[in-house]
């Protein structure tokens, strides 16, 4: 109380002027990000890890399983911040089992969450699958975020039709082949990149439906 006592009547009008400015933009903060989060809320996401446990890594002694359910999980964070609602696959689970749970939860985008391997000699970035050319775009965000960070630079969009989990799933589909684990340098990015690549994904996410919204 002694602070305000011992100020003028200009300055404490500008010290009110200046607290309610702050105040002001702060609300503006909060109801900006309320109604980003509520632009989403009706989107379902399901994020499907991969089940492939003895697809082993170059380096690390961990799985192709083991690295996708951590890159799932912490992508289902990022999206429910931005307001997603988001279903994630459990461990292990068959594809059939996935398929299903998906279409029951009404999923609006259907995720498949992979890494890749060839001949333990090729580091090729990113590779999305989709159907055909209904879901390019969908890809194409993807690809955008996601294949600009992974080390291989064969950054490619594929149709696959024939894949199971691509075709089977109500939503709209979208593969991600994150980067090839059996060579050293993609292991290893992969292992030390979980972060990044999850961001990557719910940006792919975010960035699609911003654009078609």
């Amino acid at each position: 109380m002694q602070f305000f006592k011992n100020l003028d009547k200009k300055k404490l009008l500008f010290v009110c002027l200046v607290s309610l400015l702050v105040l002001s933009l702060s609300t503006a903060a909060v109801s900006s990000f309320d109604k980003e989060e509520s632009r989403f809320s009706h989107i379902r996401i399901y994020l499907s890890p991969s089940n492939q446990y003895t697809n082993y890594y170059a380096v690390g002694d961990t799985t192709e399983m083991e690295q996708c359910d951590l890159i799932a999980q912490k992508t289902a964070v990022k999206l429910k911040k931005l307001g997603f609602t988001v279903m994630v696959g459990q461990s292990g689970a068959t594809l059939k089992s996935r398929c299903d749970e998906s279409n029951a939860f009404g999923a609006d985008m259907h995720i498949p969450i992979h890494t890749n391997a060839l001949n333990g000699e090729y580091t090729g970035g990113t590779h999305v699958y989709v159907y055909g050319s209904d879901e390019q775009t969908a890809a194409e965000a993807f690809l955008d975020t996601l294949g600009k960070i992974s080390p291989g630079d064969d950054d490619r969009i594929e149709y696959k039709p024939d894949l199971y989990e691509v075709f089977t799933p109500n939503a709209l589909t979208v593969y991600l082949e994150c980067e090839f684990h059996d060579t050293e340098e993609g292991a290893d990015w992969i292992i030390n990149n979980t972060d990044k690549i999850a961001n990557a994904i719910a940006d792919g996410v975010c960035n699609y439906y911003s654009n078609i919204e």
